[in-house]
């Protein structure tokens, strides 16, 4: 290949970016107008420099791209290898810091937040990157994105070489002798690498090789700049032990402020919605002084569950959905859905009232477009992984206290158990699944009859209640609280309240953590948090009906737009889409949109009449 190629691969070479001992990156124009970085590898290179590059092209498909360049295709030109990748504009950590000096307060804290989010999601793919380093992150608009996964591996994986790879100043100690680096190895080069953001140099100096690597091995780290939490972090991340230093996940939750004891994975990606055709208002699973009571029932401790009963699909979590969908159509619903099978959102169960007396549950078949009926007013809730289904009864007022009891049925093995929540006045609603496929939090409510007719007027909520389905008990959570919607999982494990002044944070004793006053919440649907947990969705104060999207850590608006007269937002389909619905048109139309709201591909439509009653969850 001639040292300043035209094109690549029938990609328009538009200048060079940069070059590095690996090969040389290249600003191109894809067929399509769009611009893309295409690395060419050195001519020069060996079989083994060749199989560390193309080892780029392996891993970064299972990373979510919210957090790194997504790899779009790769190849060969005069017999040396490309990868083309998306075009992240921005600098990396590196030049803006020796530019504009070291980052300090709010600016250093939302590129920690940022950096160890795009590990957690790496080090949740299975890959360990193994050069993460100041060079290798790039200050894009919307966050921090993770680059050069050259010498990256998958955890289950055989590395390419045996010997030290990675950049001198960032490697952790285990890089240096013969044991495999894992995530922990990431975790010492993130703190080495915020010890630079803070100070403008590395956490073990940058002088000769032989004494940086000294240091590493036997030395105490400069933490420079850092104070705080962060410092203490950072400390913790630098252990010459990489058993003793934090993963990635709960780096993250301290740094939003929770402890680790509470670890949750990102939020959970079934959710609960009603529709009412008639009125238009959404209802969503979502979250808050408290006395807190635990229930044990008699049932003995389940065996161990036994392997997830559907198949594991990749999910595109991020970039834009496919195009090449097909139809799902629902009869009960009077409904089609538009699917791919690489869709983190589809429809797993639902409930529709047909006629005075009908109200049946219904809940897709594992692996298939059918949906199995259930016994009527019952409202099921796949778990994430499929295998559990969780049931509470929507009509409940003839049942006594059995009425609120969780159902949980096993659809591998058909053995079925309940817990026991609280008893009546109160109520229960909104089953929503914790991504640990073992908890289940409910909404617990009192129904009030204003009019003596005997029916509810006006549901109250009065708390929540985690259901741990191993050892089957049920923590239930008394609020005295106004105006709350029903309770869902926040990204750290806590819960959040939607309401209209604003979303509130609850731990789980009760007690409120801290509010997000800036998102005005007139329905439980119109809030959720991205499958990262990074970003908030929700309407915005004022009168416009406008999206707002914010930073969950700090709130920091990142993107906003108006809604069209009827439409309503719904969910996040993936880290940078959502999914809006339109109740003006007949049928209602369900739209995946960007965070610009323009409309990239129809969801559903989905007819019905002002008697028409859908409770709908989605799930992956």
């Amino acid at each position: 290949m001639s040292a300043e190629p035209s094109e690549i691969g029938g990609h328009t070479i538009v200048r060079p970016l940069g070059s590095g001992g690996q090969g040389i990156v290249y600003l191109a124009e894809s067929p399509d107008g769009r611009q893309v970085a295409i690395k060419v590898l050195h001519s020069v290179s060996d079989d083994t420099a060749v199989s560390r590059f193309l080892r780029e092209a392996e891993v970064l498909p299972e990373v979510a791209s919210f957090c790194t360049a997504q790899v779009l295709e790769s190849g060969t030109a005069d017999g040396v290898p490309y990868i083309v990748s998306e075009y992240v504009d921005g600098p990396t950590l590196q030049q803006a810091v020796r530019e504009h000096g070291p980052l300090r307060g709010s600016r250093l804290r939302q590129l920690a937040t940022g950096t160890v989010t795009a590990l957690a999601a790496i080090h949740g793919a299975g890959v360990v990157h193994r050069d993460f380093k100041p060079g290798n992150v790039l200050l894009s608009r919307d966050g921090p994105r993770v680059i050069d996964f050259g010498i990256a591996f998958a955890v289950d994986a055989e590395a390419t070489s045996a010997g030290p790879l990675g950049t001198p100043s960032y490697m952790a100690p285990e890089q240096l002798t013969d044991q495999r680096p894992g995530p922990a190895a990431d975790m010492f080069a993130w703190g080495s690498t915020m010890v630079f953001a803070a100070s403008g140099y590395p956490a073990f100096g940058a002088d000769t090789v032989p004494a940086v690597l000294n240091r590493i091995l036997r030395g105490e780290p400069d933490l420079g700049g850092l104070d705080g939490d962060l410092r203490e972090l950072v400390a913790q991340c630098l252990a010459k032990d990489p058993d003793a230093r934090p993963r990635a996940n709960e780096v993250l939750l301290r740094l939003l402020g929770r402890e680790a004891a509470t670890v949750e994975s990102p939020r959970p990606r079934t959710r609960v919605w009603r529709l009412a055709a008639a009125g238009g208002a959404v209802l969503a699973a979502v979250a808050t002084t408290a006395v807190v009571l635990r229930l044990n029932t008699a049932s003995p401790p389940p065996v161990t569950p036994p392997a997830p009963v559907i198949a594991q699909v990749p999910l595109r979590l991020s970039g834009a959905p496919s195009q090449d969908t097909r139809d799902l159509r629902v009869p009960e619903l009077d409904a089609v859905f538009h699917e791919h099978p690489s869709d983190p959102l589809k429809l797993t169960s639902f409930v529709v009232r047909q006629g005075l007396l009908a109200e049946p549950g219904f809940v897709r078949t594992p692996g298939k477009d059918t949906f199995e009926r259930l016994e009527e007013f019952v409202d099921p809730v796949v778990s994430r992984d499929g295998r559990l289904v969780a049931s509470v009864y929507r009509n409940n007022s003839s049942l006594g206290d059995k009425a609120n009891e969780v159902r949980f049925t096993d659809r591998g093995t058909g053995e079925t158990f309940s817990v026991a929540t609280v008893r009546k006045p109160l109520l229960v609603r909104a089953p929503t699944w914790a991504n640990d496929n073992r908890r289940v939090l409910i909404t617990l409510y009192v129904s009030i009859d204003e009019d003596g007719d005997g029916g509810g007027d006006q549901d109250i909520v009065r708390g929540f209640a985690v259901v741990d389905t191993a050892a089957r008990t049920a923590s239930p959570v008394m609020l005295d609280v106004e105006d709350y919607q029903n309770f869902g999982w926040a990204p750290d494990g806590t819960v959040v309240a939607p309401a209209s002044d604003g979303l509130h944070f609850h731990r789980l004793d009760g007690s409120e953590s801290r509010t997000l006053g800036m998102l005005r919440v007139r329905n439980p649907s119109a809030a959720d948090f991205s499958p990262s947990g990074r970003l908030t969705a929700a309407l915005c104060a004022g009168r416009v009906r406008s999206v707002c999207v914010v930073d969950t850590a700090g709130g920091e608006e990142r993107a906003r737009f108006a809604l069209p007269a009827g439409a309503h937002l719904w969910n996040w389909f993936n880290e940078d889409h959502l999914v809006i619905y339109n109740a003006t048109p007949d049928p209602w139309t369900v739209t995946i949109v960007d965070l610009t709201g323009r409309v990239v591909r129809p969801m559903a439509e989905i007819s019905g009449t002002e008697d028409t009653y859908w409770l709908l969850h989605w799930g992956a």
